[in-house]
């Protein structure tokens, strides 16, 4: 397949989105934004800027500075909560459900599944044709969709089986995996957009 077939709409009708991609990229940003902007505007000016007292020598300072200090608790106590400060606190409260909601999809995905024919088989990398052949007879017979009716993954596995057999027992593909990690050779990829399904509906 050529990169334009690859970059191209798969059925002309819609494009090939990657949920997952933007979950994991929308889950980063958020991430990398949100733990400052916390900070800065929410955190620091409450507990640690112009609203917050210092009572860290409150028991050693006389009578007069313990008024003057509780004077100012008191007049500064709730001072910080105003419509700038609320409307602050929606919009991060808003931003922080969002890094809930993207964490949410992306604990459930499934990690991708690396494709290594040998594994499959269950032989050595540099298994003889012969070792292939029996180690396929042998996973054929026991991975067959018809001898695995409750299984729903059967054919998919019998599939995979086939795939890791004829990848390993055909010379040139064999080395263009060993090679470049695709039995097609060098230059395979496919293109994905890194947005939800649900701007497409």
């Amino acid at each position: 397949m050529t990169f334009k077939e690859n970059f191209e709409r798969g059925d002309k009708d819609e494009l090939d989105y990657d949920d997952s991609a933007f979950y994991y990229f929308g889950l980063a940003m958020l991430f990398v934004i949100l733990v400052p902007l916390t900070w800065i505007l929410i955190l620091k000016p409450v507990f640690f800027g112009e609203y917050a007292i210092n009572y860290s020598t409150y028991s050693s300072q006389t009578d007069i500075m313990k008024k003057k200090i509780d004077t100012r608790a008191a007049k500064y106590r709730y001072s910080y909560l105003n419509w700038q400060f609320v409307a602050k606190l929606i919009l991060l409260g808003v931003l922080w459900y969002w890094l809930y909601e993207c964490f949410a999809v992306v604990k459930d995905l499934e990690p991708l599944k690396t494709f290594i024919p040998h594994e499959i088989l269950g032989v050595e990398q540099d298994a003889t044709k012969a070792q292939v052949k029996k180690a396929y007879r042998k996973l054929s017979r026991e991975k067959h969709p018809d001898k695995n009716p409750d299984n729903p993954h059967a054919v998919n596995e019998f599939i995979q089986i086939t795939k890791a057999y004829t990848i390993l027992t055909d010379e040139k593909a064999r080395e263009n995996f060993l090679k470049y990690g695709n039995p097609d050779g060098k230059g395979s990829f496919a293109v994905g957009i890194a947005l939800p399904r649900f701007l497409q509906e």
